[in-house]
């Protein structure tokens, strides 16, 4: 019988609640546990106790891919990821992300709209009129655009690698579209919320074509989702 290959996101912050879960469902890894522990990730591949699960440690953003590709069989990944990709210009067709609720790995996180605070009042304007136009800049381009058009803001998107915080000071944009976790970042930047948008869900991503011709892998959803029932 093939392994089932699971793409779980590389660090400290995601892992181990990720890994918490399979453990959970009866797939314990100790060879994956010594690297929890260690912190080297040096290795990047870890078969499970038993054999039957080969767990794959994996870049947060690429897991969509590799679910979608199918170079793996089911990955865990935050809405950002998932979403970004499916909005993008490769949809994410190969992969369903409902079989399974969301898993509350990222609950503090969530998308938020800010900016300088003398900028709110022409936020609302946005909001209340399509002759303004919304200059943002963000890290989620596509999670962002669908968000404001839905909102009908006219908005023109500024897609940025990183540092999305400095950009309202240092470029004159109007307003960021970012994942606020604890707000620290924004206020040592002098920002503020003008909206909260949306929570950061984290999902289970399944492969369609594994769960089609696989028999392991729909009972091996099952056992997820009792074992994650059990993780709080």
């Amino acid at each position: 019988m093939r392994k089932i290959e699971i793409a779980l996101p590389k660090g400290n912050r995601l892992l181990p609640q990720a890994y918490e879960i399979f453990k959970k469902a009866g797939y314990a890894s100790v060879a994956l546990e010594k690297e929890l522990e260690n912190k080297e990730w040096k290795q990047l591949e870890f078969e499970s106790d038993s054999g039957s699960v080969r767990f794959l440690i994996v870049r947060a953003v690429d897991i969509p891919q590799y679910i979608d590709k199918n170079w793996a069989d089911i990955g865990v990944a935050g809405f950002d990821d998932y979403r970004e990709y499916e909005l993008g210009s490769l949809r994410g067709d190969g992969f369903i992300s409902d079989l399974l609720p969301d898993l509350r790995l990222c609950s503090k996180s969530r998308f938020c709209v800010a900016g300088l605070a003398d900028k709110k009042g022409f936020y609302e304007k946005c909001k209340a009129s399509d002759e303004k136009i919304l200059e943002v800049a963000t890290q989620y381009p596509n999670i962002a655009a669908k968000y404001f058009a839905a909102r009908g803001i006219v908005a023109d998107i500024i897609t940025v690698a990183g540092s999305t915080e400095l950009m309202p000071k240092h470029s004159g944009v109007d307003v960021i579209f970012d994942i606020v976790e604890t707000g620290s970042a924004l206020k040592e930047n002098e920002l503020v919320i003008f909206e909260e948008a949306m929570s950061i869900q984290t999902k289970i991503l399944v492969s369609k074509a594994a769960l089609k011709y696989d028999p392991n892998i729909q009972e091996f959803v099952q056992q997820l989702r009792g074992a994650k029932n059990e993780v709080k």
